[in-house]
C-alpha cells in the first residue's frame, strides 16, 4: 500500500544524549518511507545533548529542531499539537530512549499498512525487547540495597516484563493485537505510536492509558505489532544514568 507524502515522526527528546545518539542513529538507518523528522529538544541542561544534535543536523536526519529555552513538558505539548494540526492522517510520537530494532521491512511503512489495514486500530505501539529488562536481585544490587531506586530505575514493576520468554506476543503472525486482556498491558507503550491525527487534535495530549482511553472513546482498538520492535534504553538507567531522579521526573511530567 503505497503512501501519500511524507508521516511526520515527533520526536520528544528528554535528554540522556547516550540514549538520544542511539535513538537517531537507529532512526536515520531504519527509516525508508518518506518521512518528515521533527525534533522537540527540551532545552536540557546536558552540553552533549546540543553535539549529539548536531550530528544528526549534519547527517541531514531532521526537517525541523524545535529548540526551546526552558525544560519544560508544556513545551513539548504546545509544539507538537501546534505542528500536528499540519501533519497527514496519521503521525508517529516517539520518544528520545527508544531505539527501533533492524528489521526486514521498514518500521515506519510497517506501521502505516497495518493501520491503513484495519481500521479500527487508531492507536499502533510497536513491541518491546525484553532483553534489556535487569532482573530484580542484579537491580538491586546495582542500586546499593535500594529497593525503591532499583524499582523506578530498571522499571521492575513495569507489566511489559510479562512479554518476557513469551512466544505468544513475539511470533508476528499477527499483524496486531489490541492492549486488552489477555494483553498483559492495558496501552500501547507511549514512547513509539502511529496515531491518527485528528483523535489527537480533538482529545489533545495525554500519555500511556489517558492517551489510550481518548482513543477507546472514539472508537478505537489500541494495538501493538510485533512486526516492529523497539528497544526502550531507559531500562538501562542502572547502568548509565544512575542519578537520573524519580522525583525530578515525576515534576516535570506533572501539568
Amino acid at each position: 500500500m503505497s503512501i501519500e507524502g511524507p508521516i511526520s515522526i515527533f520526536i520528544a527528546s528528554w535528554g540522556r544524549p547516550i540514549y538520544l545518539w542511539a535513538c537517531l542513529d537507529a532512526l536515520w538507518r531504519n527509516t525508508h518511507t518518506s518521512a518528515k523528522v521533527i525534533l522537540l529538544d527540551n532545552a536540557h541542561p546536558d552540553p552533549l545533548v546540543t553535539e549529539v544534535i548536531a550530528g544528526f543536523e549534519r547527517r541531514g536526519l531532521f526537517d525541523e529542531v524545535v529548540r526551546f529555552p526552558t525544560n519544560r513538558i508544556e513545551n513539548i505539548i504546545n509544539a507538537y499539537i501546534e505542528r500536528i494540526e499540519e501533519a497527514g492522517e496519521w503521525h508517529v510520537y516517539m520518544e528520545s530512549d527508544v531505539v527501533i530494532k533492524d528489521a526486514r521491512n521498514c518500521w515506519l511503512s510497517e506501521m502505516h499498512q497495518i493501520v491503513e489495514t484495519d481500521s479500527s486500530i487508531g492507536m499502533l505501539g510497536s513491541l518491546i525487547d525484553t532483553g534489556d529488562f535487569i532482573d530484580r536481585e542484579t537491580a538491586i544490587q546495582l542500586a546499593g540495597g535500594d529497593t525503591q531506586s532499583a524499582t523506578f530505575l530498571a522499571k521492575l514493576d513495569s507489566a511489559e516484563r510479562e512479554f518476557t520468554n513469551s512466544n505468544k506476543w513475539e511470533n508476528g503472525l499477527l499483524a496486531s493485537f489490541p492492549t486488552e486482556a489477555p494483553c498483559p498491558i492495558g496501552n500501547p507503550p507511549g514512547r513509539l505510536l502511529m496515531l491518527k491525527t485528528d483523535v489527537v487534535l480533538e482529545k489533545g495530549f495525554s500519555l500511556d492509558m489517558e492517551l489510550a482511553n481518548s482513543f477507546r472513546e472514539k472508537g478505537y482498538k489500541p494495538s501493538i505489532t510485533s512486526r516492529v520492535c523497539h528497544r526502550h534504553l531507559s531500562l538501562l538507567n542502572l547502568y548509565d544514568y544512575t542519578a537520573y531522579s524519580e522525583i525530578e521526573r515525576n515534576e516535570f511530567f506533572r501539568l
